[in-house]
């Protein structure tokens, strides 16, 4: 009776024991073995480079706050020398920060270090990064628009929907012939929309209209 009694214990403890193994390995905690990419990073530059690649954060521009985390919009010096400019959008959890969503653009003439004349013959050049609700991304702050003013003039960007609602851009300047803006969108507003950047006195200096649900939309110029 005594031998079955503690035939009956040893697997009862037994069976506990398996039973925290997998527990702990089902929680990554085993032996310290995490998933180290679903570790959180310190910092939101970490977070970045974790998943585009260390170095990749050349100069940070601004640091937004939005919900659950914050878009980093930075400049990334490119191994010829050039430059991207690049949106990142950073969850912020107990544990660290981790990356989102985001993205980039690049053009030989839209780099720091312009003359006012060269500066004088661009305008602006805006990226659409798209809402990322129900895609393998989860929720993001995005929709958005994104992106370069040059030309000296330009102190006002506004985007305006089909239904003529507009939406004043931020304007973030880096230097005179070089500055950043940004604006949040809202998915309800559709995939069209028209750009302008005014000067100083409301005169255009440039107008586009996008079509972002056309992959292959370049932007159409019209100057009023």
């Amino acid at each position: 009776m005594v031998r079955q009694w503690a035939n009956r214990l040893i697997m009862l403890l037994v069976l506990a024991a398996v039973i925290l193994v997998v527990i702990y390995a089902y929680e990554g905690k085993l032996f310290g073995l995490q998933d180290k990419k679903a570790e959180g990073s310190p910092t939101v530059v970490e977070a970045i480079e974790k998943i585009r690649g260390e170095g990749y954060v050349s100069y940070m521009i601004d640091e937004r706050p939005v919900a659950d985390g914050e878009v980093a919009f930075f400049l990334r010096e490119t191994s010829n020398g050039g430059y991207t400019i690049a949106a990142e959008y950073v969850r912020k959890f107990e544990k660290g920060w981790k990356w989102g969503y985001g993205g980039s653009f690049g053009a030989s003439n839209y780099h720091p270090g312009l003359s006012d004349v060269e500066a004088r013959k661009e305008s602006f050049f805006a990226m659409y990064l798209p809402g990322t609700e129900g895609t393998e991304f989860g929720s993001s702050p995005f929709p958005m628009y994104f992106g370069i003013a040059l030309h000296p003039d330009i102190s006002r960007i506004v985007v305006k929907d089909p239904t003529g609602y507009e939406k004043q851009a931020q304007i973030i300047p880096i230097e005179q012939d070089f500055k950043l803006f940004y604006v949040f969108l809202d998915a309800s507003q559709g995939t069209k929309f028209e750009i302008t950047g005014y000067d100083g006195s409301g005169n255009i200096i440039r107008r586009v209209t996008q079509d972002e649900a056309n992959t292959n939309n370049t932007g159409t110029t019209r100057i009023d």
